[in-house]
């Protein structure tokens, strides 16, 4: 059973929605502290579709269980095993800020497929074309039945790969790691258990071996860890 969970985003308004890609790092954590990004109080997935000329790519917005990741529900792609690297960790532990996802692939569910068709039936919370002329359209899922359902089927689901991030899944169960080792009392529903992620359907994003991975505009989500 796989834990892929809704989660309490940080996000931009908006209006600020386009020039999120410019962004650096640093800017990012200037931007939340001084209050222009907002978190939300409560937790949601995003419906994330790109359009790029005719080819129409959705990946949903999460948040997965390193406890997933550490018994191999989620492994890499290719079953390459990635080391930590001191400066993804580092930022962790200093800014407890995740910016960028982990991208996980998995096998079509028929039940999130009908979700997201009925989800853009609706007005979206973003909708923005980047200079390179792709169309970002976003939905919040936040339906308390919706939410349900798209849990229910990601616990069916037996297996995620990544294919793309693996360095930050690995820092992110390290840090993980650390903050248990040094709290035995630690809440296992809490944020540093688990890493940003966007699920991407297997069979939309790989062919012949080769993944193609949607242009997601940069810095749009971020999680506090």
């Amino acid at each position: 059973m796989a834990d892929i969970r809704p989660f309490p985003a940080i996000r931009p308004e908006k209006e600020d929605a386009i020039g999120m890609g410019c962004l650096s790092y640093e800017e990012i954590l200037e931007r939340h502290k001084s209050g222009r990004l907002f978190r939300q109080h409560y937790s949601e997935y995003y419906i994330y579709e790109v359009k790029e000329g005719n080819r129409v790519q959705t990946g949903i917005f999460a948040c997965a269980s390193i406890d997933d990741y550490l018994n191999g529900v989620i492994r890499n792609h290719g079953e390459v095993k990635y080391e930590v690297t001191e400066e993804k960790l580092s930022q962790l532990e200093t800014d407890k800020v995740q910016n960028i996802p982990v991208a996980l692939a998995y096998h079509k569910q028929p039940n999130i497929e009908t979700i997201c068709k009925a989800k853009k039936c609706f007005a979206p919370d973003y909708h923005f074309v980047t200079p390179d002329e792709a169309e970002h359209t976003i939905w919040a899922l936040n339906d308390y039945s919706k939410v349900f359902l798209v849990l229910k089927a990601m616990e069916g689901t037996q297996e995620f790969f990544i294919v793309s991030g693996n360095e930050i899944a690995a820092a992110s169960a390290a840090h993980c790691q650390d903050i248990r080792k040094a709290n035995r009392d630690y809440d296992p529903s809490a944020e540093f258990n688990y890493f940003m992620c966007v699920l991407l359907p297997y069979e939309d994003i790989v062919e012949d071996g080769v993944v193609s991975i949607p242009k997601f505009q940069p810095n749009m989500f971020s999680h506090a860890i």
